[in-house]
């Protein structure tokens, strides 16, 4: 029989065990439970990823935007415009989508199998465009014909695919010989919404807390482990069409000598043209809007072609929107009229035998602008196809909505040929202070701020060959009065000779200058004068900003030595001074 304390060992043995064992017990719950807690256990649920039918799917994002299908995947019209062209446009008139390119202007009709390739019917086995609860869709096939995308529909998820020419993607492949799933967030406790199995491939288009962000040729996109996968070389996408470079040149000896030849009357074509030392090509006034049918005023002249042609000079006519603003947002309103008025001047290009059009928009509203735009647009394809070179007149950069806002400058540098820029009034008729039509140094600042815009070798810069005499007269009631009149090189000439005045050198506007008070009488002429001083610093202008040339506004306002100047100072670049 134990004695008494070895019974009393042995009962704190016990107890010490007990007290183990369930400590041990405890411990090991709650460690099933942590484990249970904490351990990221993968997801089995399985979630779809596509929310609608024919969801776009472009640059790795997937839109909220959706297409239609209709034996093949047709393309909202509004995702073209915001991120392929935004230049295509939707005529309600004629319920056509209208599409421009460098070389084609597409009218394309809803629901219809016909359209028109610069005005040129053509067929296809299907409508490019429908129309579908009042929203408008292009047809893909079309669309890979036209614009230099690929788009790949995927029966199975209807989802539609978008790629741009030349985009690079990731390759990468499976090579997890187990199931391997697409989730939605990177973390394998997020739900799936697709499987992948060894050696499938996939587009990868990023990478996140040790994941890979995977898009499958269905179009489905989501988080797999980048251990799962591996990279498999990179796929250069490649379109059907290229259609970005304009083939046509208007193969013009740099630089650029034009002149505008200022005829408001079909008798005053003249019968001959005289020998402009220089220049090469001439711009006379001819056509007009008329009305807003779009009819356009001609007083043109064969016989005035077949002379220039004789002497070696191009005939580029101006076409102007008679400074009328109201005219001019009613022809530019729609494509039917737009291509009234292309026609027309096409037409007159086959007539005269002309080698280019110069266009003369001024006085519009500011929110017609984009549809000048969308008239050259239109027309510039055209004109090219005819072999016409193709210019637009500008002004410099102001603030001022219907002669200087609407010109959307950089779109416009894009379409046509040349831009040429009405490099004056600084001064204008109404002015109240006298001053230069064109002085130097406004010439250089204003310059400087639209090549940041219009690119310089398309830029032909725009020169005065008249002046303003000033008349600043002191009234009997103490006020002062500023009017002005334009003069000729040969009038301002006449002037200073009548006067006996001589000029001098104004270093602020960097041109000759006259100032004449009559004996006895209250009032001051001023002149800044356009000669062979301001004539010289003009075209030395050519060469500073490199620009594609001149063009003088007018004929008839400049004298002889007027031409033999500037073709010698377009001739040969002088040393530009520091302080210019």
């Amino acid at each position: 029989m134990p004695r008494l304390d070895d019974r009393q060992h042995q009962t704190k043995k016990s107890s010490k065990t007990i007290w183990i064992v369930v400590t041990l017990s405890v411990l090991f719950s709650l460690s099933s439970i942590i484990f249970w807690v904490i351990y990221p256990f993968p997801s089995d649920e399985r979630m779809p990823y596509f929310e609608q039918d024919y969801t776009l799917i472009y640059k790795g994002d997937t839109l909220s935007l959706h297409g239609m299908y209709d034996d093949q995947a047709y393309i909202p019209f509004s995702f073209i415009k915001e991120n392929i062209d935004e230049s295509i446009q939707y005529d309600k008139d004629s319920s056509s989508v209208i599409v421009t390119t460098k070389q084609e202007v597409y009218q394309m009709p809803n629901d219809s199998s016909s359209f028109y390739v610069n005005s040129n019917p053509a067929q296809l086995n299907f409508p490019a465009v429908k129309k579908d609860n009042g929203a408008i869709y292009l047809a893909s096939e079309w669309l890979q014909e036209v614009y230099p995308i690929k788009i790949n529909y995927a029966e199975e998820t209807t989802s539609i695919i978008i790629h741009k020419n030349e985009e690079v993607l990731q390759k990468g492949m499976v090579n997890n010989k187990d199931t391997v799933r697409i989730r939605l967030k990177p973390t394998v406790t997020s739900p799936y919404v697709a499987e992948l199995t060894m050696d499938n491939n996939v587009t990868i288009q990023g990478e996140e807390n040790g994941f890979y962000f995977v898009r499958t040729k269905e179009g489905v996109g989501g988080y797999v482990k980048k251990s799962s996968i591996s990279l498999s070389g990179t796929e250069t996408i490649t379109t059907k069409t290229n259609k970005v470079n304009n083939p046509f040149q208007p193969n013009m000896e740099w630089p650029v000598n034009m002149t505008w030849d200022g005829i408001y009357q079909a008798s005053a074509n003249p019968s001959s043209q005289p020998s402009l030392p220089g220049v090469q090509v001439l711009s006379p006034t001819w056509f007009e809007l008329e009305n807003k049918q779009g009819d356009i005023k001609n007083i043109a002249s064969k016989s005035y072609v077949e002379d220039a042609h004789d002497k070696d000079y191009r005939v580029w006519a101006m076409f102007s929107n008679a400074f009328d603003p109201d005219l001019t947002k009613e022809v530019l309103a729609n494509f039917e009229s737009r291509q009234h008025i292309i026609n027309q001047l096409l037409e007159y290009a086959k007539v005269y035998n002309l080698d280019g059009f110069n266009f003369d928009f001024e006085n519009v509203y500011e929110e017609d602008g984009d549809k000048l735009t969308q008239l050259m647009r239109e027309f510039v394809p055209r004109a090219h196809e005819a072999g016409l070179v193709v210019s637009i007149d500008i002004t410099f950069l102001s603030t001022s909505g219907q002669w200087s806002k609407f010109y959307e400058r950089a779109k416009l540098a894009e379409v046509t040929d040349y831009i040429v820029v009405m490099a004056y009034d600084e001064h204008w008729s109404g002015s109240s202070d006298p001053g230069s039509v064109s002085s130097l140094p406004w010439v250089r600042r204003n310059m400087n701020r639209l090549l940041e815009q219009v690119p310089h070798d398309q830029l032909i810069l725009g020169i005065p060959m008249y002046t303003r005499l000033w008349k600043i007269e002191t009234l009997e009631n103490g006020d002062t009065e500023v009017t002005s009149k334009a003069l000729t090189m040969e009038q301002a000439k006449e002037w200073m000779k009548e006067n006996d005045v001589k000029p001098t050198y104004d270093e602020e506007a960097e041109q000759d200058y006259v100032e004449y008070s009559p004996p006895e009488k209250d009032l001051t002429y001023k002149m800044w004068l356009e000669n062979e001083t301001s004539i010289n610093k003009r075209a030395q202008l050519v060469h500073r900003y490199e620009l594609a040339g001149v063009a003088s506004w007018t004929k008839y306002f400049a004298d002889e030595q007027s031409w033999e100047t500037l073709e010698e100072s377009l001739s040969h670049r002088k040393e530009i001074k520091k302080e210019e």
